[in-house]
C-alpha cells in the first residue's frame, strides 16, 4: 500500500510540476514582451475573450489612420512645395510688370534688353512648372512622369496681342492631386500649368519675347494680362494655404484617433510588469519546492522498495 501511495503522490507531484513549469514559461514571456500574449488566440486564453475583436478593430484603426496621416503629411509639404514655386512665378510677374513700365518710358528702339529679360524669365517659369517632388512632376495633373511644360517654338508658337489663350505649351491635364482624410472624406489640392492665370503670364512673356518692335499696344496688352495673372497667382497661393491647413487640421484629428487607438489597444494587450514579476518569483520559487519534493519522494520510493 505504501508503494501504491507514494507512487500517486509522485505522479501528482509531476503534474503540478508539470503545470507550474507551463505557467512560469507563460509569465516569463509576458514579462519579456510586456504584453499578455503574443497570438489571438493566446490572448482569449488569457481572459481578453470578447475584446479580442475590440482589440482587432483597434489595431485596423491604427493602421488606417497611420497611413491617412502619412499621406496627408505628404500632400502638405507637396502643396508646400507647390507654393512655394507659385511664390517664385509671382515674383517673376512682379519683375515684368516693372520691366513693362519701364519700357514703356523709352523709345520703342531702345526695348530690346527688356526682350531678352522677358524671354529668359519665360524660360524660368517654364523650368519652374517642371519642378518636381519625389520624382514626380507638381504641374502636370495626374501625369506626374513627364515634363509638362515646353516653350519651345515647336511646341509653343510666339504670342502676339491680337492672340487668344493658348496652353500649346502644357502637356499635362486638369486633374488634380487628391489626398483622402478618412473613408468618406478626401480633398483636390494643387494648381496645373494650364491654369489661366499661369497662361496669361505665359502669354504676356512670350509677346514681350518675341514681337518686334516692341510696340506700345503689345506692352500695353502684355501689362494687363501679367495684372490678371498677378491677382489670380495671389488667389492660387490662398487656396494652397487654405487646402494645406484643412489637411493639416484633419492630419490632427487622426493623429489623436490614433493615439486614442494605440492607447486602447494597448491596455487591451499589455501587463502589470510588476504584477508579472510577482507571479513569476512566485512560480520559480513553488516550481523549485515542486521540484525538492519530486527528489524526496523519489528517494522515499526507493527506500520503501529496498
Amino acid at each position: 500500500m505504501n508503494r501504491i501511495s507514494t507512487s500517486g503522490a509522485h505522479a501528482a507531484l509531476v503534474q503540478y510540476m508539470l503545470k507550474n513549469e507551463s505557467a512560469l514559461n507563460s509569465a516569463e514571456v509576458q514579462e519579456a514582451t510586456s504584453a499578455k500574449a503574443t497570438t489571438y488566440a493566446g490572448l482569449a486564453a488569457t481572459g481578453v475573450g470578447g475584446n479580442v475583436k475590440l482589440l482587432v478593430n483597434l489595431e485596423s484603426e491604427v493602421s488606417y489612420s497611420s497611413t491617412l496621416i502619412t499621406n496627408a503629411d505628404t500632400a502638405v509639404t507637396k502643396i508646400d512645395a507647390i507654393a512655394s514655386d507659385i511664390t517664385s512665378i509671382s515674383s517673376i510677374a512682379t519683375s515684368l510688370k516693372t520691366a513693362i513700365s519701364e519700357a514703356m518710358s523709352t523709345d520703342q528702339t531702345s526695348r530690346s534688353t527688356y526682350q531678352e529679360e522677358a524671354s529668359g524669365w519665360l524660360t524660368d517659369v517654364a523650368s519652374i512648372l517642371n519642378d518636381t517632388y519625389g520624382g514626380q512632376y507638381l504641374f502636370g495633373g495626374s501625369d506626374t512622369n513627364h515634363a509638362p511644360v515646353s516653350v519651345d517654338s515647336a511646341t509653343y508658337p510666339a504670342q502676339t496681342s491680337s492672340s487668344s489663350a493658348d496652353t500649346s505649351y502644357y502637356s499635362g491635364d486638369d486633374t488634380l492631386a487628391t489626398v483622402r482624410l478618412s473613408s468618406t472624406q478626401s480633398v483636390s489640392y494643387g494648381v496645373t500649368a494650364g491654369d489661366p492665370s499661369i497662361e496669361k503670364l505665359m502669354r504676356a512673356l512670350s509677346m514681350i519675347s518675341n514681337t518686334n518692335p516692341l510696340d506700345d499696344t503689345t506692352l500695353t496688352t502684355a501689362l494687363d494680362l501679367v495684372n490678371d495673372a498677378s491677382d489670380g497667382l495671389s488667389d492660387i497661393g490662398q487656396t494652397l494655404s487654405d487646402t494645406s491647413s484643412r489637411i493639416q487640421t484633419a492630419s490632427s484629428h487622426l493623429s489623436d484617433i490614433n493615439s486614442f487607438a494605440t492607447t486602447q489597444s494597448s491596455d487591451l494587450k499589455s501587463v502589470d510588469l510588476a504584477e508579472v514579476s510577482t507571479t513569476v518569483t512566485t512560480l520559480q520559487t513553488s516550481l523549485e519546492a515542486t521540484m525538492q519534493a519530486i527528489a524526496a519522494s523519489q528517494k522515499m520510493s526507493l527506500a520503501n522498495y529496498l
